[in-house]
C-alpha cells in the first residue's frame, strides 16, 4: 500500500502534517520547530537544528526521512523547487497584483548575505587579530583544503601572496599530503579548509602539524568541527548553501578582511608587495605593446 507520503506535489508542511501520528516525540519537536520557524530552515545546519530542539544530528536526518525525504540536503533542495515553482513551502501563492515572488538568484543572494552577516557576528575582534598577526609573524603559510576546499586554499595562497605573505598550497597530488610537511618549520604556518563533509587528509594534516609543533588555523563551519578542536586556532564561518555544497561567500570576505587587516597594520611592507607586483604587470604589458 502506498503511503500518503509518496506524493511528490507534498510541500513540506504537508508532509510534517501528515506524518505527524507517525513521529516519534523528539522528530515531532524538531516537526514542531520547522512549522515554527520555516524561514530559517535554509539558514540552519543539521547540527544547528539539533541543538535547537535539543534532539541529535542522527534523528534530524531520521526525521527528513520519516516525511519523505531522502536526507536534510534533500529537504533543501526540495525549498529551492518551491521557489522555482514561485512558491516557498512556507508561504501561499501571492494575489494577482502582488508583487512577482522571490526568484532562486534573489533568495542565494539573502542567504549568502546572511552567512556574511552571522560569519561578522560570530568571530569576534581579538580572534581576527590575532589570525592576522599568525599570518604576518609566519615565515612561510602553507595552505590546505580538498574538495571546495582545495580552491579556498589556492584563493588564500594567491591573496596572502598579492599582499607580500610568503604562500605556498600544499598540493594534493601526492599519495599523502603529510609528505610536504617534511620541509616545515615551528616557525611556519598551515591554514587549513575543513568543510562538510569533512576530509579524511585535512585532518591529518593538523595533526601532525601538532605533533611536530607547527602553528595551526583552521577555518571551518562549526566550534564543533573535527577542525576546530585539532587546530592552534580556528575562524569559523557560516557556510549554508542551498545545495549540497558549502557557500563560500562568507570565507571570501573572511581572507579578505585578514590581508586588509595586516595592510592596515604593517603598510610599509605590503606597499612594497603590491609596488613590485604592479611594476611586474606594467613591464609585462609593455612587452605586449612591444610585440604587437
Amino acid at each position: 500500500m502506498a503511503s500518503k507520503l509518496d506524493d511528490p506535489d507534498l510541500d513540506l508542511r504537508e508532509r510534517i502534517i501528515n506524518a505527524a501520528g507517525d513521529l516519534t516525540p523528539q522528530q515531532r519537536v524538531i516537526g514542531e520547530y520547522i512549522l515554527a520557524h520555516q524561514q530559517e530552515l535554509p539558514f540552519l545546519s543539521v547540527p544547528e537544528l539539533a541543538q535547537r530542539t535539543d534532539t541529535s544530528d542522527a534523528t534530524v536526518v531520521r526525521f527528513c526521512q520519516r516525511i519523505g525525504y531522502t536526507g536534510y540536503s534533500d529537504l533543501k533542495m526540495a525549498l529551492v523547487d518551491g521557489l522555482r515553482e514561485g512558491l516557498t513551502p512556507e508561504s501561499p501563492p501571492a494575489p494577482m497584483g502582488d508583487s512577482e515572488p522571490e526568484s532562486v538568484l534573489a533568495a542565494f543572494g539573502r542567504l549568502e548575505q546572511h552567512n556574511i552577516d552571522r560569519t561578522i557576528e560570530q568571530i569576534d575582534e581579538a580572534s581576527f587579530r590575532s589570525a592576522a598577526a599568525r599570518l604576518f609573524r609566519a615565515d612561510h603559510t602553507y595552505t590546505f583544503g580538498m574538495g571546495i576546499s582545495a580552491y579556498l586554499a589556492e584563493f588564500a595562497t594567491y591573496l596572502f601572496t598579492e599582499h607580500g605573505l610568503r604562500a605556498t598550497s600544499l598540493a594534493t597530488r601526492y599519495t599523502s599530503p603529510l609528505e610536504q610537511l617534511v620541509v616545515l618549520r615551528p616557525t611556519d604556518l598551515i591554514v587549513a579548509f575543513s568543510f562538510p563533509p569533512y576530509s579524511k587528509p585535512t585532518l591529518q594534516v593538523l595533526a601532525e602539524a601538532r605533533r611536530r609543533g607547527i602553528p595551526t588555523l583552521a577555518i571551518t563551519n562549526s566550534p564543533l568541527a573535527p577542525a576546530s578542536e585539532m587546530a592552534k586556532q580556528s575562524l569559523v564561518v557560516s557556510s549554508h548553501g542551498m545545495m549540497l555544497s558549502n557557500a563560500t561567500s562568507s570565507v571570501n570576505v573572511l581572507l579578505n578582511a585578514l590581508v586588509v587587516e595586516i595592510a592596515s597594520r604593517h603598510r610599509g611592507e605590503t606597499v612594497d608587495a603590491i609596488s613590485g607586483i604592479n611594476r611586474i604587470f606594467r613591464d609585462q604589458t609593455d612587452a605586449v605593446d612591444d610585440v604587437g
